[in-house]
């Protein structure tokens, strides 16, 4: 199970370090993910409910895998009623991505399993280096290698890229 988790969270991490990017490499972070690393999670507190289908690591929230950290002071786990397969993972409050060079940040980021995406809010700003992307909500969507960067009621999202390459 534990595993399982992870792996969902790692895809969160992964997809979001690659929209910020602009990565189109043939050598993506996801294809030298192994769900063979082992997991560290570590809170304040952990609280499991398998009558009503959820786990739930509160303060000071770390979670390692290989070389990428996510920080939240809350991470929640909601199975599908019945089965232990989840339904989503939802980190609030001072969410931090970290791999390597590539961050997210935001106050909440929602992983929806079924439908294969991921919605980071609150301020949510993606980077890697200098390069950065911003909005009022960015969706990733996992299955189809693209992201959406959302303004609300009329506002802007705001990107910097800064070209790589030969200096010519």
């Amino acid at each position: 199970m534990k595993k399982m988790l992870w792996h969902i969270v790692l895809l969160l991490v992964l997809s979001f370090s690659a929209a910020a990017s602009g990565l189109a490499e043939e050598n993506s972070a996801l294809d030298s993910y192994s769900s063979d690393q082992p997991i560290e999670i570590a809170s304040d507190r952990l609280e499991g409910n398998d009558q009503a289908g959820n786990a739930k690591f509160s303060g000071n929230v770390v979670a390692k895998q290989g070389d990428v950290t996510i920080y939240a002071e809350e991470l929640s786990i909601l199975y599908q009623s019945g089965s232990r397969d989840i339904e989503k993972i939802i980190a609030l409050n001072g969410v931090r991505i970290v791999q390597g060079e590539r961050t997210a940040t935001g106050n909440k980021a929602i992983f929806f399993n079924q439908q294969g995406k991921v919605v980071l809010s609150g301020n949510p700003k993606v980077h890697q280096g200098q390069d950065f992307v911003q909005g009022d909500e960015i969706t990733v969507f996992l299955n189809e290698e693209r992201s959406v960067v959302t303004g609300k009621d009329g506002g802007r999202v705001n990107a910097v890229f800064h070209p790589q390459g030969d200096n010519r």
